[in-house]
C-alpha cells in the first residue's frame, strides 16, 4: 500500500496543495521533489505533539512547494494571469491533475492498479504505434501512396517520429505545459481512431494480399465484350469482295458456327461503341433473333433510344454506315473478273 494511503487526511490534502503548486512542472519532477512527501510531513506532526488532523501546522504549501524548487535549482513558479489566461492555465494542468487522482485512485483500488500497472508495461507499444501512424500521415500528404511499400523516404520518417513519440512518452521534449496538453489530447483522438485504423491497415493488406494472390481470377473476363482488334473494342466491320467492291449484309461466323457479335450481348439493341452520336443497330431481318453478325451493321441517331434506355424506338430512321473507303484493292488475278456472273452449266452429253 502506498504512502499516502498511510497519511492522514491533513498531510494527504497538504501534500496534494504542494503537488498542485507544482503543476507547471513535468510529471516526473513533480514525483522526483514530492517523493516520500506524505511521511516527511506525519513525522513533522509527530515532533510538534499536537494533532494530525491541525493542517494549520504544517505552514503553507505553495511556500513549501517554492522551497523544493529551490532545493531543486529549478525556477519560481509564472504569476497567475487573470481572466481567461488565468483559466487556461489551469487547464493546462488538467492532465496532471488527472493522471495524480488516477494514480491515487489506483493506488485504494488494487485491481485498478494491477491495470494500470499492466497498461504502463504496454506504453512502448503505444509509442511506436502513435509513430507509425504519424509516419503514414505524413509520407501519404508528401507523396500520396508511398507509406506501401517500405522505401527510404518512409524508413527516414518513421525513424524520427519514434524517436519523438519515444521522449515525448519518457516526459522529455515538452519545455511548455502547453506541448504536454497538446500530447494528451493526440493521444486522446489516436485512442479513438485505434479500432478504424487497424481494420483499415489489415483490409488495406488483405485486399493486396488476395489481389497478388488470385490475380488470373481477379482479371477481367473478356470473353463477352464483343469483337476487339489489338486490344481496342470494333465497332463495326466492312466486308469487300475479291475485286475490292463494298459487299452488304454479310453473314459471319466464327469456327464453331457462333455469330460474330460487336456488342458481346446478344440481346442488346443497340451499341455505342464509337461515342460520336450515333448507335449501332443490329440487322432485323435474321429469324429467331437480332441479326449482330450481319455487317455492315446500321445505325440510328441516340436520341432514338426509348424511355426505358434499353431499346430503341420503333420509328427510329436507321442510317447505312459509311464504309472507311468505297473500293479496296482488288485481290491479284482477279481484277478482269465479274463477281456477280453466275458460273454456265456444261452441256448435257448427247446419248
Amino acid at each position: 500500500m502506498s504512502t499516502s494511503t498511510l497519511a492522514s487526511p491533513a498531510v494527504a490534502d497538504f501534500a496534494a496543495a504542494v503537488r498542485a503548486a507544482l503543476s507547471d512542472l513535468a510529471p516526473d519532477e513533480i514525483d522526483e521533489l514530492t517523493d516520500g512527501l506524505e511521511a516527511d510531513l506525519t513525522d513533522r506532526l509527530s515532533e510538534t505533539d499536537v494533532s494530525e488532523s491541525d493542517a494549520a501546522d504544517l505552514g503553507d504549501p505553495s511556500a513549501y512547494a517554492e522551497e523544493l524548487r529551490a532545493a531543486a535549482g529549478l525556477p519560481h513558479r509564472p504569476a497567475a494571469r487573470a481572466g481567461f489566461a488565468a483559466e487556461f492555465a489551469e487547464l493546462r494542468h488538467a492532465p496532471m491533475i488527472i493522471a495524480t487522482a488516477f494514480r491515487e485512485f489506483g493506488a485504494a483500488h488494487p485491481i485498478l492498479g494491477r491495470v494500470r500497472a499492466f497498461s504502463a508495461a504496454l506504453r512502448p507499444l503505444w509509442w511506436v504505434f502513435r509513430a507509425a501512424v504519424v509516419t503514414a500521415l505524413i509520407v501519404n500528404t508528401v507523396r500520396p501512396g508511398w507509406w506501401q511499400p517500405i522505401n527510404g523516404l518512409t524508413v527516414v520518417i518513421g525513424i524520427a517520429a519514434l524517436v519523438v513519440s519515444v521522449q515525448f512518452g519518457r516526459g522529455r521534449w515538452l519545455p511548455f505545459a502547453w506541448m504536454r496538453g497538446l500530447l494528451l489530447a493526440v493521444n486522446v483522438i489516436l485512442a479513438i481512431c485505434a479500432p478504424f485504423i487497424v481494420v483499415g491497415v489489415a483490409t488495406a493488406v488483405n485486399n493486396d494480399w488476395y489481389s497478388a494472390t488470385y490475380a488470373d481470377q481477379s482479371s477481367g473476363d473478356m470473353s463477352g465484350t464483343g469483337l476487339l482488334e489489338n486490344g481496342s473494342p470494333v465497332a463495326n466491320i466492312f466486308a469487300y469482295d475479291a475485286q475490292g467492291n463494298p459487299l452488304t449484309h454479310v453473314q459471319l461466323f466464327d469456327q464453331d458456327g457462333k455469330p460474330l457479335n460487336i456488342a458481346g450481348d446478344p440481346a442488346a439493341a443497340y451499341s455505342d461503341l464509337q461515342g460520336n452520336g450515333l448507335l449501332t443497330v443490329p440487322d432485323t431481318e435474321v429469324p429467331g433473333r437480332l441479326g449482330w453478325n450481319v455487317f455492315p451493321l446500321d445505325q440510328v441517331k441516340d436520341t432514338a433510344i426509348a424511355d426505358d434506355g434499353t431499346s430503341i424506338r420503333s420509328s427510329a430512321h436507321r442510317i447505312a454506315a459509311e464504309p472507311p473507303f468505297a473500293t479496296a484493292k482488288a485481290l491479284a488475278g482477279t481484277e478482269g473478273a465479274n463477281p456477280t456472273a453466275a458460273p454456265t452449266p456444261s452441256a448435257a452429253p448427247t446419248p
